[in-house]
Formats: structure tokens, sequence, C-alpha cells
């Protein structure tokens, strides 16, 4: 009888040595984990899609092939508050007589940060040529009407969007610097 117990005490030593079928509630926390896995990978890949599509729409670094998508772009950064972006966009040259200091792209993010904080931030953007149908242009300048909402504000505040196409390179369209938004804030930079 002592190898009878000493057989059974190993089959039982073997058995709770063997790899275990998962249970309900392991298979469940498996199964979560590899969805998780999987909608990460979808967002992973749609983000790299969108970031595809806004380099085919506007080129490298914000090349823009026409005033009218550089005047979508500079609606669709306020509202998204994606002021680097803004920026890059902002030709760096004075425009004399109206604006003669060095452009500092660090100051116009605080300016128009300290906008959202103080009227709120874009809920509405609208770029239009001036005229009826036809874009003014004057001094080698598109002006656009740019109309901004802001959250806290009663009403729409508009201004000039003011564009001007570079012959260096690309030919691409840059914000000029007279634009009214890039206009210094009173108390602020």
């Amino acid at each position: 009888m002592p190898r009878q117990r000493e057989r059974s005490a190993a089959n039982a030593r073997a058995q709770q040595a063997a790899p275990q079928p998962p249970r309900e509630g392991q298979a469940t926390t498996l199964i979560t984990v590899l969805l998780a896995l999987a909608l990460l990978g979808v967002g992973v890949a749609g983000y790299q899609a969108s970031t595809l599509l806004e380099h085919a729409v506007f080129g490298p670094s914000g090349a823009n092939a026409s005033a009218a998508s550089l005047a979508a772009f500079t609606c669709d950064a306020f509202k998204r508050q994606d002021y680097a972006s803004l920026v890059k966009n902002i030709d760096p040259a004075p425009t004399p007589p109206s604006v003669t200091v060095p452009f500092d792209a660090k100051k116009t993010i605080a300016r128009l940060q300290s906008l959202d904080v103080s009227q709120g931030k874009v809920i509405a953007c609208t770029a239009r040529p001036y005229s009826a149908g036809a874009i003014v242009t004057t001094d080698t300048a598109v002006r656009y009407q740019i109309i901004v909402q802001r959250a806290k504000g009663v009403g729409s505040t508009s201004g000039a969007l003011v564009m001007r196409q570079q012959t260096s390179g690309q030919r691409l369209w840059l914000i000029g610097r007279d634009s009214s938004f890039l206009a210094p804030i009173p108390g602020v930079g």
C-alpha cells in the first residue's frame, strides 16, 4: 500500500505541474488586452494617415499650393490652437513701413494663447477673399478677410489675412507679418 500512496502522490504532483487551460476570467483578460493592442495599432495608423494627408494637402513644411489653402489652414490652426504650425507659415521678413521689428515666433504664440485665455478658444473661423468673388491683390499680396468667433466673445471679430507668394524655391505662400491678427495685443509680450 505504501507504493500506491507514493504513486498517487506523484500523480497528484504531476497534474499540478502540468499547464492548466486558461480559466474563463483569464481568457476574458487576454481577449481584452488583444483588443486594446489592436485599437492602439489602429490609432497609430490613423495618426500616420492624417499626417500623410496633411503633407499631401499642404506639402512639406507647410508649403501651400494656393492662397486659398493657406487661408483655410490658418483657420484650421486657430480652431485647433495649433500655433506652432501656424508660425511656421509666417514670413519672418519685415513688411515696412508697418512692421519693422524682428519676428519672434514664441511671442506670437504667447499672444495667441493669451487671447485663448482671455477671450476663449476659437470656435468658428472663416476666411474669404475681400470683394465679391475677386481676390484683392496689391503690392504682390493677396488679402483675405478672416472672421473669428471665440468661446467667450459676444460676437465675431474680423481682420486682414495678408499672404504673399515666395519667389524663391517652391513658390509657396506665406502669411505676411502685416496681417491684423499678428498685431501686438495690449499688455501681452
